[in-house]
């Protein structure tokens, strides 16, 4: 292959698209989509029962509050429209959420023509392309060849009737002057719930059901109409426009010493300089500590914003267009970079910095338009040594593992005595022994351990799937009644004590055990018998007091009937039958209360 050539292929990256502002479609009314039967309208709120299924009773099973900003279909034999949009887009980003009630099937289909399923799944130990977040198949009949669609790299459903996060990028077919297509559409990524289930998956043929047979380099969304009720809110789109970056004239100088900061690189004294093909800081590994200037030419080809992301070891800073960008010296940094460029060449100058020894030297530049496109050598971010993350799993009895949990992945909110509790059936949670409680549900995979014995590691995990946080704080308080607040915090609650764990030889589950106001609490949480969801049991001995469980605490909790309780509509409190909390409001907030006399169950379903 001839050089030029080469590096061309190299270092001309042809991005998804160039950045557009990402645009929320109104739900106000239905404006912004194409005339429908009627079975497609606007609503304020939606309700949807997660265990009615809708062929059994669909007036119970779905309820509509007037209002706007959800979009609702309600389709029966007569009225039964696709829903197409006036947009019509080639790459996109779309990203939205989405709600289900019980035995409900819709479809997202991108330029009307390749559809991503919608489907109540929940629960499904093994999911096919028919499931919520399959890319469908096409129909034997169809002028195409045979495609079979591709299921969902998991299963990362919800239950019914609760709000479900989904984010597409899609990359429109491409065709010649001529009209011929010379590359497939593809689903750069999709994810449901915050969990990846297709990774760069060529769709060859419009799939079953699409608004016409062909394929374009530009169609509208369509949404499908005919199958069962189905919700969105919030739905948001980011068009883009494919767009090649470009590095040329790339040389480099390295400065020997350990320097405090990217100002402080320089000097006369030279150890070694050069050029080089690719972007790379892979010259300053020869050095312990050093300080390493990289400069040269950036072109783009339209005005607009770029978004960059650069990750690594030690510290850096980028002057480009007027413009900079840094990130202080640490063991790890990963820095968003946005810039305002005009169409054509810039000089840009890259000052990166290692002033620690066993710090590894790497440096990552990535586009970030639609998914991280690497605009660096492999040289520049080699994979660590032992570089795959370190998972650990669930055998054929419960795995447990004391680590640190970041509350809702936020650092600065990192809970110091939790325990992950894994279970065989999939459904796993972490408990927080300092105040006696569940905060974190979440079913799949049990947790990633990388930043807990990765190098030194800080103590903390990760669970895997897509995480769903409970209210922090004790669970149990003394109260003298149900109207009384509720403590706050940890240092607010009344002689609690934790006593430790106990695990069942039989069964390997642990029960937890604290002291409270003179009463000894056995806390045990296990899988339903379906294994979908979490049975929690408190049992108290000694109580001298009154004493209550906060089952939960949200924005809205709304009692849907009976002892189910929808929280925030993100999970579900359950009761057993004839066993009604006190829901109450208090701080603008609502709670919901049972008084503990000897044992107390609920089911937590999500």
């Amino acid at each position: 292959m001839p050089r030029l050539l080469l590096i061309l292929l190299l270092f001309s990256h042809t991005l998804l698209g160039q950045r557009q502002p990402m645009k929320e479609l109104p739900l106000n009314d239905l404006s912004a989509f194409q005339p429908q039967a009627g079975n497609w309208s606007v609503a304020g709120q939606v309700h949807m029962h997660p265990f009615i299924d809708i062929h059994d009773d669909l007036e119970s099973a779905v309820r509509v509050e007037p209002g706007t900003g959800i979009l609702i279909n309600q389709n029966d034999d007569s009225l039964r429209d696709q829903l197409l949009t006036r947009l019509e887009h080639g790459d996109i980003i779309l990203d939205l959420e989405v709600m289900l009630p019980k035995g409900s099937n819709s479809g997202i289909y991108l330029q009307g023509r390749y559809e991503v399923q919608l489907l109540d799944s929940w629960g499904v130990q093994q999911p096919a392309y028919g499931d919520i977040g399959g890319i469908y198949r096409n129909w034997p009949n169809d002028v195409y060849p045979d495609y079979l669609g591709k299921a969902p790299l998991t299963n990362a459903a919800k239950a019914p009737g609760l709000w479900q996060h989904m984010r597409i990028a899609f990359q429109a077919p491409r065709f010649d002057g001529d009209g011929r297509k010379v590359q497939n559409a593809k689903m750069v990524y999709v994810d449901l719930n915050g969990v990846r289930i297709h990774d760069n998956v060529e769709i060859p043929a419009p799939t079953g059901g699409p608004v016409e047979l062909n394929e374009v380099a530009k169609g509208p969304l369509m949404i499908q109409g005919d199958h069962g009720p189905v919700a969105f809110r919030n739905i948001r789109y980011q068009l883009m426009e494919a767009q090649p970056v470009q590095f040329s004239n790339l040389r480099y100088e390295i400065y020997e010493g350990a320097f405090d900061g990217p100002s402080a690189v320089g000097g006369e004294s030279v150890s070694a300089s050069g050029t080089m093909a690719q972007f790379t800081v892979a010259p300053a590994t020869d050095f312990s500590t050093f300080g390493m200037k990289i400069q040269g030419q950036l072109t783009v080809p339209a005005s607009g914003q770029y978004d960059f992301q650069l990750e690594g070891s030690g510290g850096f800073r980028l002057e480009i267009g007027g413009q900079s960008a840094e990130a202080a010296h640490a063991r790890r940094f990963s820095e968003p970079v946005a810039l305002k460029l005009d169409e054509g060449t810039h000089d840009f100058e890259l000052t990166y910095y290692k002033r620690e020894g066993w710090f590894p030297t790497r440096l990552a530049w990535y586009n970030q338009t639609a998914h991280p496109v690497p605009m660096h050598a492999l040289s520049s971010f080699p994979p660590p040594s032992g570089s795959g993350p370190i998972i650990e799993r669930v055998g054929q009895r419960p795995r447990l593992l004391r680590a640190f949990l970041d509350y809702e992945h936020n650092r600065e909110d990192r809970l110091t005595h939790t325990i992950g509790v894994g279970t065989p059936q999939g459904v796993h949670y972490a408990y927080d022994l300092k105040a006696g409680t569940p905060v974190c549900i979440w079913r799949g995979g049990f947790v990633d351990a990388t930043p807990m014995w990765k190098g030194r590691g800080d103590g903390s995990f990760r669970p895997l799937g897509s995480p769903v946080y409970l209210p922090k704080g004790h669970a149990v308080a003394l109260l003298s009644d149900s109207t009384a607040a509720f403590p706050e915090g940890l240092s607010e609650a009344e002689g609690f004590h934790n006593v430790g764990y106990e695990v069942s030889p039989e069964t390997g589950h642990p029960t937890f055990l604290y002291e409270i106001g003179g009463a000894s609490i056995r806390d045990e949480i296990l899988p339903d018998s379906s294994g979908k969801a979490l049975v929690r049991r408190l049992q108290q001995e000694g109580a001298s007091a009154p004493l209550h469980v906060r089952l939960t605490a949200g924005e809205n909790i709304r009692q849907l009937q009976g002892g189910l309780y929808e929280v925030d509509q993100q999970y579900y409190i359950e009761l057993p039958q004839g066993i009604n909390a006190t829901l109450r409001e208090t701080g603008g907030k609502s709670e919901l209360l049972l008084p503990l006399h000897n044992q107390i169950e609920y089911t937590i379903n999500w």
